[in-house]
């Protein structure tokens, strides 16, 4: 069971966890842009998780460091085959119609939250993320439009996205705490 997503409250308590943390989230989103990049994508579902797992711990109060942004090699493997899902259910559902793509890209935005949480079930965390989705369907499209115009915003500054991307994860991570946090929590791995 999943609370309603309460968007002023995730905009700031993401905020101020990025305030207390900006340092190691700012670097850590250079290095993901980098290693995603250098990679050929191919590294960016323990990227991912490494940034995500960084927003989790900033909105819970934990200190940061900067080397924690690669804390998601450790689900290596869980990792990588959720970013290989979500890729295929996204892209067969963009080529069949446009808009199956685009609603599975919404449902499944709270995965690598679900992964950073404790679940390293790759199926599990879409599944839940979709559960989650359809359970505050109005909310979660407004919040992601928020993030959008947020990160639309920075990319109109030359480095503005590289304020504006670990921001809008730390926002996220709020709502995603916020919404989830009456679920039975998953030991993490």
């Amino acid at each position: 069971m999943t609370r309603p997503f309460d968007i002023g409250q995730a905009l700031q308590a993401g905020w101020e966890a990025f305030a207390r943390e900006a340092v190691p989230l700012v670097v850590g989103t250079i290095i993901y842009v980098l290693v995603v990049a250098l990679s050929l994508g191919l590294l960016a579902g323990p990227m991912t998780l490494g940034l995500v797992d960084m927003a989790m711990r900033a909105v819970r109060g934990e200190r940061l460091e900067i080397g924690d942004i690669f804390s998601g090699f450790n689900r290596f493997g869980p990792s990588f085959l959720l970013t290989l899902l979500l890729f295929a259910g996204v892209a067969i559902g963009t080529i069949l119609c446009v808009l199956p793509g685009l609603f599975l890209g919404i449902a499944w935005t709270w995965s690598f939250f679900y992964m950073a949480a404790g679940d390293s079930d790759p199926v599990s965390c879409l599944k839940r993320s979709y559960n989650l989705t359809l359970e505050n369907l109005g909310a979660v499209i407004v919040f992601l439009l928020v993030g959008y115009i947020l990160q639309y915003a920075g990319s109109l500054v030359a480095i503005g996205s590289l304020v504006t991307m670990p921001l809008g994860y730390a926002m996220m991570a709020a709502g995603f705490e916020s919404a989830t946090s009456r679920e039975t929590p998953l030991p993490v791995v």
